[in-house]
């Protein structure tokens, strides 16, 4: 069966995941801070824009100020296309924000392309337990990891599980950033890969053979993806380029 693709606005990777992401799928882009990952979103979106799709970027972590300057340094006209209605760059505030108003604000926007900045902010929200709704596989993981169900780490994964499943059931391509402590946390089964249908894993090597900054496609469901270490380069016009390894 033919998958329907969109293309990811990052130079060099849509021949790599069989000719763009999987529409509707959930791509988790982890990194440390300064591999590029909040530039990769952009570049998600502005890609979109071009193509008439309608995109949003939600940041819980960046001023909207401070991601128009960094895709400023790359030529991209956000503010044109924001004019246009195309782009909505949604400047959330950790301390306030309720996250049922973020999913209905992404269905009711008819956005095709979604950028979430960051997860960490989504699972680390407090919120009380007894809003919580627990799912049958949410229980069976909670008993075998932590005996006591009201465990911070157990509210977060439930917490994380429910945001991501929802956004998925909208049908939205989605992008979600993370910063590689996350990931650290995910691999403890605090939130588990297989929550998304993507993994890309953004580095910045000091030493070694894969020295510099570099990319890699741990995951990508329904698709034959490249399995190898391929080097990145920020370009103006394009910024993030991959190169073959």
């Amino acid at each position: 069966m033919e998958i329907n693709r969109i293309t990811t606005g990052i130079t060099g990777l849509d021949k790599l995941v069989g000719g763009g992401f999987p529409k509707g799928y959930s791509i988790l882009v982890s990194g440390a801070p300064g591999t590029g990952k909040s530039i990769f979103g952009l570049g998600y979106l502005y890609a979109g824009a071009r193509e008439d799709q309608k995109g949003i970027y939600i940041s819980l972590l960046q001023k909207t100020s401070d991601l128009l300057d960094q895709a400023g340094m790359f030529g991209w006209n956000f503010r044109s296309y924001m004019g246009e209605g195309k782009i909505e760059m949604l400047e959330v505030d950790t301390t306030q924000f309720d996250i049922s108003k973020l999913l209905n604000a992404v269905k009711k926007g008819g956005y095709e392309r979604v950028v979430i900045d960051s997860l960490s902010h989504i699972s680390l929200h407090p919120i009380p337990w007894q809003d919580i709704s627990i799912t049958y596989s949410a229980i069976r993981d909670i008993e075998a990891i932590i005996p006591d169900p009201k465990h911070p780490l157990v509210a977060s994964r439930i917490l994380t599980e429910t945001f991501l499943t929802k956004l998925k059931k909208i049908g939205t391509t989605s992008i979600i950033i993370s910063e590689s402590g996350d990931i650290r946390n995910f691999e403890m089964d605090t939130l588990p890969e297989s929550l998304t249908d993507g993994v890309l894993n953004l580095r910045y090597e000091l030493t070694g053979p894969v020295k510099g900054r570099n990319l890699v496609i741990k995951k990508m469901r329904a698709t034959k993806h490249s399995e190898v270490i391929h080097p990145i380069e920020f370009v103006e016009g394009l910024g993030i380029k991959v190169l073959e390894p």
